[in-house]
């Protein structure tokens, strides 16, 4: 019986709304004579009915949060101190309890009953006044921990918390920053960039030289579904730019040691670096899965090993106004290098011929190729 009457006045609460929605809304005459439609004359903030059958506790609680969050947040398998206050506390100094239930994604030490089994799958925190310190009374918090996952997405997950008295709960959203980085490929929408991409510094003087605008590329055109709290680099090796800016794994590498980075969507182990930051192609060492599924990418190196050349031709560069070139990136023998997507071993970085013995493949910059981008 209960539940008819919960519904029952749920019903009327539903028809007195649109009923003073109605009033509320004169009814006008169209231009050309026809009557309005119904729900013309009516507008009605959906929060109404959803604030109609949501319950709050007694005395709900609300997180205090860093400085510049929106909800709580924890780094991927790391731990982290939360802090939480009632809203409106009791007058008469009373403790108010709430049970806050650990899960698969989110732990932290819970009580402990030996006559119930020993731990629960809840940690009990009094809210009350404290003697010591009465800046901190109603107040109370914990450390949660966060498990790792096998990506590089940052994940959102729910905290329950549940008042003992009434036995109503409530439930916080905690965001766990992932410490595993994502790897995308940047396409240009599938039309990929002509081999002196880098011309676009000489129409922006924002940009110094290759690797800033292929970096730019990157941080433009970060897709939705994978990690957008950090920046990208370009995975391009440069051996020349009037910036003075290279990159080879030795200056301003993209990877690092002891990190795990994530391709296809940010759900696939490209590679897990321990203390290096290259794989061993020439040693048969692979990639753990592709970077990509189809398609070929810029790289600049002039080897399966990671090497570049000292250039000395202006292939796949265009000229600053002074004539001095405007170098994308090249090398004595293998200038606009090409990699290939769908490749675990060496061709991923430089695509070889099948001939003996093999040779790297020179692309002419005419060429559209897409750029690959890494985490930071």
């Amino acid at each position: 019986m209960k539940g008819s009457k919960s519904l029952r006045t749920a019903f009327i609460l539903l028809c007195l709304t649109l009923w003073i929605s109605k009033c509320n809304n004169a009814e006008s005459t169209a231009l050309d004579g026809s009557k309005p439609s119904l729900a013309g004359a009516i507008t009605i903030d959906p929060s109404i009915f959803w604030n109609l059958f949501v319950t709050l506790p007694p005395y709900p609680i609300e997180p205090f949060l860093n400085e510049g969050e929106t909800i709580l947040s924890v780094d991927e398998n790391d731990a982290a101190d939360i802090l939480f206050g009632v809203q409106n506390p009791p007058s008469d100094g009373s403790t108010i309890q709430f049970r806050f239930y650990r899960n698969d994604n989110l732990t932290f030490v819970t009580d402990y009953n030996p006559d119930q089994g020993g731990y629960q799958d809840y940690l009990t925190v009094d809210f009350g006044p404290n003697p010591q310190n009465s800046n901190f009374d109603y107040k109370g918090g914990f450390q949660i921990n966060s498990l790792s996952d096998e990506n590089c997405i940052n994940n959102y997950y729910d905290l329950v918390a549940v008042d003992v008295a009434s036995g109503i709960s409530q439930t916080f959203k905690v965001k766990v920053n992932d410490s595993d980085k994502c790897i995308f490929v940047a396409t240009n929408n599938g039309a990929g960039y002509l081999g002196n991409f880098a011309k676009k510094g000489i129409d922006n003087l924002t940009f110094a030289g290759p690797i800033e605008v292929a970096d730019n590329i990157c941080n433009s055109n970060i897709p939705d579904g994978i990690n957008k709290d950090v920046g990208y680099k370009a995975m391009i090796a440069v051996s020349y730019s009037p910036s003075g800016n290279l990159r080879n794994p030795s200056t301003d590498w993209v990877f690092s040691s002891f990190r795990k980075y994530f391709s296809q969507s940010g759900k696939k182990l490209a590679y897990s670096f321990s203390s290096s930051t290259t794989i061993g192609f020439a040693n048969a060492d692979q990639w753990t899965n592709a970077l990509g599924t189809t398609g070929k990418i810029w790289t600049g190196f002039s080897s399966i090993d990671w090497t570049t050349d000292t250039p000395t031709q202006t292939q796949c560069a265009s000229l600053q106004p002074s004539g001095a070139p405007y170098s994308s990136w090249y090398s004595a023998t293998a200038t606009g290098t090409q990699g290939v997507l769908s490749a675990v071993n060496g061709n991923s970085i430089a695509e070889m011929t099948t001939t003996d013995p093999a040779q790297v493949i020179q692309t002419s910059c005419a060429q559209r190729r897409n750029i690959v981008c890494v985490g930071q």
